[in-house]
């Protein structure tokens, strides 16, 4: 795909006329539809404020690539790689990281403190599912691992609580 299509593709998309694009980066229309045709590329600082008009990036627009900083592909391959503990659900009172992992999970995350367990259906989750939690993370609201007068259980929180262990983060349900 060229420049001229990339342009024409995402102003239309967005719902606007040449008209409104080129007021939006000071231009004439008949520059815009001269663009669109491929006539011309254009400048440096015309790129630069038709990307920002259209919200994309001007590598994106020459290239149909964006830069690895807005790349989900290299987004995800920047995070860092951890090697997570699988516990089963705790029994009652114990604590769930005391017991030996039954196996390890990679997963890449920005996360910190992270451990996994085997859900059960005190978990509220279906047999089978991982559910990954985080010891450091403790953004509300969210969903948390809690003590009780019962053992651990998983709970909406709107509040920091005493009885937080850790705050899940993510879960893997099988099929």
């Amino acid at each position: 795909m060229t420049l001229a299509k990339r342009l024409k593709g995402l102003r239309k998309e967005q719902g606007l006329s040449q008209t409104e694009l080129a007021r939006k980066v000071d231009v004439s229309q008949p520059t815009i539809a001269n663009w669109e045709r491929g006539g011309h590329t254009p400048r440096p600082v015309a790129l630069a404020r038709i990307a920002d008009a259209l919200g994309t990036d001007a590598t994106w627009l020459l290239s149909g690539e964006l830069p690895a900083g807005r790349n989900p592909a290299h987004q995800h391959l920047a995070k860092p790689i951890h090697h997570i503990p699988v516990f089963d659900w705790p029994n009652g009172q114990d604590d769930p990281l005391a017991s030996q992992p039954k196996r390890y999970i990679t997963v890449a995350m920005d996360a910190d403190g992270l451990f996994a367990l085997f859900a059960t259906t005190e978990s509220g989750h279906p047999d089978g599912s991982v559910l990954i939690f985080s010891r450091t993370e403790r953004a509300l609201p969210g969903k948390f691992l809690c003590t009780g007068p019962t053992g651990y259980t998983v709970a909406d929180r709107t509040s920091l609580r005493d009885d937080i262990f850790a705050r899940l983060v993510y879960s893997v349900v099988p099929h």
